[in-house]
């Protein structure tokens, strides 16, 4: 049993780990990459939307530990000065994949909101879980080998509901689909590139394992809340 978990710990880092590389790499060189048209992040986002006939939908330039992201209750979207203002492939692919969530609504809005309660679980309950575990050590209510396990656990549980969830990020990368065929026709390339990047923002919470302490430390204590958005 303790093998077992040892090993479940272990899948569990390099798959984080994988998809943290991946999505670091796809979008170092992204940023390098100008876009085929001059719109920005942002304008691009708001082409979209527009397009799919999606006009309730702000963008809000919002540079914190937390950003890139859409918020369904407040219908808004997030984005960091970078990609709001950006003419990268990048800023595209960030801008678009997160305006894609404003189309998931009905059944697929608590789909989304589910997704947004994993990745939070991903970002906060792995280093928190190393704080009470270190505790109960200290108040010698677990042993080292069963706290080990429990944290084994705690990982890999925590990174199965982040996987299970991913499927919703691959489904707003499809409704980007007509938009992008129509708008990159006579770009090819960038539309093959812009496709890897779309893909790396598919994947990128499934990092967030690793990058827990950051979140934790920078946004979740007492006195960080205002790093998000009001």
């Amino acid at each position: 049993m303790f093998i077992i978990v040892i090993i479940a710990l272990c899948l569990s880092l390099a798959i984080a780990r994988w998809a943290q590389g991946r999505h670091e790499s796809m979008m170092l060189k992204g940023f390098r990459a100008t876009a085929p048209t001059a719109h920005t992040g942002a304008e691009i986002a708001l082409m979209f939307l527009k397009a799919e006939g999606v006009e309730d939908v702000k963008i809000v330039e919002h540079n914190a530990v937390v950003t890139d992201y859409f918020d369904p209750v407040r219908r808004s979207l997030f984005l960091r000065r970078e990609v709001a203002e950006g003419t990268t492939l990048a800023a595209w692919a960030i801008a678009l994949h997160e305006a894609a969530h404003a189309l998931q609504t009905g059944e697929s809005l608590g789909e989304l909101k589910w997704r947004q309660s994993c990745i939070r679980m991903s970002r906060y309950v792995p280093t928190a879980a190393v704080f009470v575990i270190i505790g109960l050590i200290i108040a010698r209510i677990l042993v080292p080998r069963i706290a080990l396990l429990v944290l084994a656990a705690a990982f890999a549980l925590v990174l199965l509901l982040n996987l299970g969830s991913v499927p919703l990020e691959f489904n707003a990368n499809k409704r980007l689909r007509r938009f992008l065929d129509s708008h990159l026709k006579n770009f090819p390339q960038a539309a093959g590139r812009l496709d890897e990047l779309l893909f790396s923002m598919a994947i990128r919470e499934v990092g967030d394992l690793l990058r827990s302490p950051r979140y934790f430390f920078f946004s979740a204590l007492p006195g960080t809340g205002k790093l998000r958005p009001h």
